[in-house]
């Protein structure tokens, strides 16, 4: 899953237009939030104000992965799916919605039959503003500027989120705040550290987008190309890892054994830590880790040994999904999220998707993946809009119900032998209905991931059972969901740096010794406020 690049917009043009409508001298002065003078609050998400969870029961799943933390797999959508909501949400008005998309825009409503037929069920007519991920934080900061705000927002990331929330979203503590959302059973069914991302000044201000373990980062292989070569998916350590990528790669047949570099797995071999890891009170950035030569020392040998696709610091993320589907690249490193798109993209009716365990580089035993953040964003509930507010949370309620109901079907899959084909009995999208279909409503309010991958049998179990492998054990980032403001204002500029090191120093443009120095700028550069701002989070949060 992409998420919006705050690169986008800069802090000056945003607080430009924020200062007209009186959010600019908020910034200045407010201590609400967890922006403040220092961009860590002093409140935190504190429990007395998370919502209370309560797991949807109604669907018993094929493979259930409460016990590893993971999400519950299912083999078949029950025949009889029950109506969750009884009653549509919607007041009969207009519910307008801005968020963003990573699928192409889909019809507009008159020739949309899924949107049609989304607004009779919703009560309301349903009007979303779409924009790409990689351009959302631009749009949502002219949007906030001119005063636009829709009635449901995805929060971008921009710069003193915690003054921009408190003038201009209604505050959901009353409504969501304890055993008050068991209102909406569907937002309580959602994972109670997901909520983390939307508290700030001790109060709700919007509706988790979660996630978590099927974000985590893996390294897939084509199970069915190792097999066709006798290779095996189980490696013990650095060296055997580089053996089997020179088994997968004949440059002369245009075969490269990864699709790109494979930097996230690598660091799992050298048990790095998830962003941040905890040192007593303090936090500390995983660049520092005292492995990061070693394990450039192994990207740079993959690298200059031609076993990464020569593309694989030029071309688009889509790229390596297309390398892994065509057989020209049996590695790329990805969500666990993405396992139905490289199904898309898999031209032989029989590949076989799998995943490759890190080991640790030393061989003293398995590598530790590092666990998706709880949440990827929130939407808010626009103030001017605060009348309304129990009809937009019933709306995202409905958005939220889970799988197995009518309703979880319909918002995934559309209307039978319109968007969807049944194929033993499973839905199964068609070109129409994955074009109209594409509302971004998963990035509004979404129930809790659910594996099901009915496009090729034994999928659902194989990710099920990969994920069940990992990410019991995955390293999670203590300070996810938490809010730092140097870290939104200077984050993404510092990060990118730190990046085009690492690319740099994996094709031989720099020297592995220029991390170090490159890891004390960062630090002076604004990595240590950050780490104080979330250190100070991480504590109010407890």
């Amino acid at each position: 899953m992409s998420t919006p690049d705050s690169r986008l917009v800069t802090r000056r043009t945003l607080l430009a237009g924020l200062g007209a409508f009186g959010l600019a001298g908020a910034a200045g002065c407010s201590n609400e939030g967890r922006g403040g003078t220092s961009g860590a609050d002093t409140s935190g998400a504190s429990s007395d104000v998370r919502p209370a969870y309560l797991r949807y029961t109604g669907v018993e799943p094929d493979l259930a992965g409460a016990e590893y933390n993971i999400p519950n797999a299912f083999l078949r959508y029950p025949a009889n799916p029950v109506r969750a909501v009884e009653a549509p949400p919607g007041d009969g008005k207009p519910i307008n919605v801005l968020t963003y998309t990573n699928t192409p825009i889909p019809p507009k409503v008159e020739q949309n039959l899924f949107w049609q037929e989304l607004n009779n069920r919703v009560g309301s007519p349903v009007s979303v503003s779409l924009t790409p991920s990689v351009d959302y934080t631009q749009k949502f900061a002219t949007t906030v500027a001119g005063d636009q705000l829709a009635d449901i927002f995805l929060v971008g990331a921009v710069p003193q989120v915690p003054q921009l929330l408190q003038a201009k979203a209604t505050d959901l503590t009353p409504h969501l705040a304890g055993d008050k959302i068991k209102k909406y059973p569907f937002l309580a069914n959602l994972p109670e550290t997901a909520w983390n991302a939307c508290i700030f000044g001790n109060k709700v201000y919007g509706v988790p987008i979660s996630r978590g373990a099927i974000s985590s980062q893996a390294l897939y292989c084509r199970a069915d190309l190792l097999e066709q070569r006798g290779l095996s998916a189980q490696v013990k350590n650095a060296d055997e890892f580089v053996e089997l990528c020179k088994a997968l790669t004949d440059r002369r047949r245009n075969r490269f054994a990864l699709a790109a570099a494979p930097t996230a797995f690598v660091r799992n071999m050298f048990d790095m830590p998830n962003n941040w890891s905890e040192n007593g009170t303090a936090v500390v950035s995983y660049f520092e880790h005292e492995a990061h030569e070693q394990a450039f020392e192994l990207l740079r040998k993959l690298w200059s040994s031609g076993y990464v696709h020569p593309d694989a610091f030029s071309g688009q993320n889509q790229d390596l999904k297309v390398r892994f589907g065509n057989g020209t690249s049996a590695l790329a490193v990805d969500t666990f999220s993405a396992w139905p798109s490289y199904l898309q993209t898999t031209v032989d009716p029989q590949t076989r998707i799998g995943i490759i365990p890190p080991p640790k580089h030393d061989g003293s035993g398995q590598g530790r993946i590092w666990l998706g953040a709880p949440a990827i964003g929130f939407t808010a509930i626009s103030k001017k809009a605060e009348a309304r507010v129990e009809t937009l949370l019933a709306y995202l309620n409905f958005l939220a119900a889970p799988f197995g109901t009518q309703e979880y079907l319909f918002r995934k899959f559309g209307l039978p032998g319109v968007h969807h084909r049944v194929v033993n009995g499973n839905p199964v999208l068609t070109p129409k209905g994955f074009s109209e279909t594409q509302l971004g409503l998963m990035y509004q309010a979404d129930s809790p991931w659910t594996i099901f991958l009915p496009e090729k049998e034994g999928n659902s179990a194989a990710e099920f059972n990969a994920m069940k492998q990992l990410c019991p054990d995955a390293i999670a980032d203590p300070v996810a969901g938490l809010y730092s403001e140097t870290n939104v204002r200077k984050g993404p500029q510092l990060t990118e740096t730190m990046t085009q090191l690492t690319n740099d120093i994996i094709q031989g443009r720099q020297p592995v010794s220029a991390w170090a120095g490159a890891v004390k700028k960062w630090k002076s550069g604004g990595g240590d406020q950050i780490a104080e701002e979330f250190a100070q989070a991480l504590e109010a949060s407890r």
